[in-house]
């Protein structure tokens, strides 16, 4: 282990005692105080002031696990340059839907909650899993419904800051932050008035129904998306009221919808993309404002991800396809470069280099520009096929890609200059 992959490991556990002190500041201005269950940390609090609209009455933070078992045993998968072996992880009843990550020692996935998109139809409790470089730590819950009450997580996004501070969102409109270990209870976005829901929607508890994204860039700010036109930001810890945005069908306006994962990517706290179908939604620091998506309407079905380095300089795959948009300029005309289609996420640690990810368990990667050919990672899902594939790079020189059924895998290393291909580091197994 190098010298500053071991102070990277030292500089962790304390960030998530410094979000600790943060989250325990949150929860004593909104009434919460600690219990048995949510230990106090003598920690030196933070510069953060965070408000929150969260109910004094709100349970603490659960610790109760969610049922875990291994979904399966990693298909043998040829070696790539750069890419660990594929490792199996315990994903939580439902699966795995997010991932986000800091660094190459530490990421976070989401997922669990009510899940049609898998091959059982389960239902559980919203999780979260921690991994630290080397292995997965046993997921933990931040969210479990009451019954008949409030309806459960429905396929959570996560997003991590260095601090460490996340967010949890889900297509049931639940928020929650925490330090990827100790959560403190949901706070749901304000309701706000909406219009007839689309036609094609097809309403809660249909696989791909209810998505949403979160991208946060730091402890004080957040922004989020779901499928069916909502958008919000976190200024602190109090999310905005939603705006929601609509599409005319007809004589009437109804809610934009699509059916899949939606997206959302800020490179400032001024500048944010996301997308919704056909439509295109840039938050410029005051207000959302609308414009076309680079698919247009072809864009309700599927996947849509999109990355976002710099301000106005944003990668986006949808289908077999990517564009690309610089600051100043316009999308470019959508590529084809997957053949598979499918693709699920990309990841751009800077403007230079960008890797996207399919539903297939394949990868692609764009040097200056230039994509290389998918190459298969992951084994193709056999679980939990509608979670999708999930990518995270915390520079370009670390990404994980993970799937619904837990199977993951790393990469580490330099691509030689001028290839637009995959690396030619050598792997790195995790846990070896």
């Amino acid at each position: 282990m190098t010298a500053a992959r071991r102070e990277a490991k030292r500089t962790v556990p304390a960030a998530a005692a410094r979000t600790a002190a943060v989250l325990g500041a949150v929860a004593l201005a909104a009434g919460c105080g600690p219990t048995a269950s949510t230990p106090v940390r003598d920690v030196v609090p933070t510069s953060v002031a965070p408000t929150t609209t969260a109910p004094a009455t709100t349970a603490p933070p659960t610790t109760t696990l969610p049922a875990t078992v291994p979904t399966t045993v990693p298909t043998p998968v040829a070696a790539v340059p750069g890419w660990s072996a594929p490792a199996t992880a315990l994903p939580p009843v439902g699966g795995f839907t997010s991932l986000s990550c800091i660094s190459d020692v530490f990421c976070l996935a989401a997922g669990g909650g009510s899940n049609e998109a898998d091959a059982s139809g389960s239902t559980g409790p919203g999780a979260v899993a921690a991994w630290d470089g080397a292995t997965w730590g046993t997921p933990v819950t931040y969210f479990a419904a009451s019954p008949g009450t409030s309806p459960p997580p429905w396929l959570p996004a996560i997003s991590c800051t260095d601090g460490p501070l996340c967010a949890v969102v889900d297509g049931s409109g639940h928020t929650s932050l925490g330090d990827g270990t100790n959560w403190w209870p949901p706070v749901a976005l304000a309701a706000v008035p909406s219009p007839a829901p689309d036609p094609t929607d097809p309403g809660p508890g249909h696989p791909g129904s209810r998505t949403a994204a979160v991208a946060c860039l730091d402890s004080q700010f957040c922004a989020y998306v779901d499928n069916t036109g909502h958008v919000a930001t976190m200024h602190g810890t109090t999310w905005s009221p939603p705006r929601v945005f609509t599409t005319p069908v007809g004589s009437s306006a109804v809610d934009l919808f699509q059916f899949g994962r939606v997206a959302v990517s800020c490179a400032t706290t001024t500048s944010c993309t996301a997308l919704v179908g056909g439509t295109e939604l840039d938050w410029d620091g005051a207000a959302w404002n609308r414009s076309a998506a680079p698919w247009g309407p072809s864009a309700v079905i599927g996947d849509t991800a999109v990355s976002c380095p710099a301000p106005g300089t944003c990668t986006a795959v949808h289908g077999s396809s990517v564009s690309t948009r610089t600051a100043g300029s316009g999308w470019s005309a959508p590529q084809p470069i997957d053949a598979n289609g499918g693709l699920d996420a990309v990841s751009c640690p800077s403007t230079a280099v960008c890797v996207a990810a399919d539903a297939t368990g394949d990868v692609l990667r764009s040097s200056g520009g230039a994509w290389g050919p998918p190459v298969k990672v992951v084994p193709t899902p056999t679980a939990y096929t509608g979670d999708g594939t999930s990518l995270s790079c915390g520079s370009e020189q670390f990404c994980m890609v993970l799937t619904g059924d837990g199977d993951y895998t790393t990469y580490q290393g330099v691509t030689p200059p001028g290839d637009p291909g995959l690396p030619s580091a050598p792997a790195t197994v995790p846990g070896a």
